[in-house]
């Protein structure tokens, strides 16, 4: 059976509200967590992607990124995870 916005065909996770009362679906897709050297775009607010850049460093849930050159990118600003995505 095929969910709408369920690319993985993965099964939601069902959990329940703080009460344990009312039953909730979890997102279908799950984020990934990036590490140093993965590959990556940055998503403008406008939506369109820049790059793709590299992971530098991760600290504290942000990211610097460098280019292939292995020099800081995007003037060393850091990224959260909502602005990246896998390349």
């Amino acid at each position: 059976m095929s969910h709408p916005g369920n690319n993985n065909n993965e099964s939601p996770t069902v959990s329940f509200d703080e009460d344990d009362k009312r039953p909730c679906v979890d997102r279908y897709v799950k984020r990934p967590q990036f590490r140093v050297g993965d590959k990556v775009f940055v998503i403008n607010t406008s939506g369109s992607r820049e790059g793709p850049y590299f992971v530098a460093s991760v600290s504290g849930g942000k990211f610097k990124l460098s280019g292939e050159d292995g020099q800081s990118a995007k003037n060393g600003d850091e990224f959260s995870l909502d602005s990246l995505e896998e390349a």
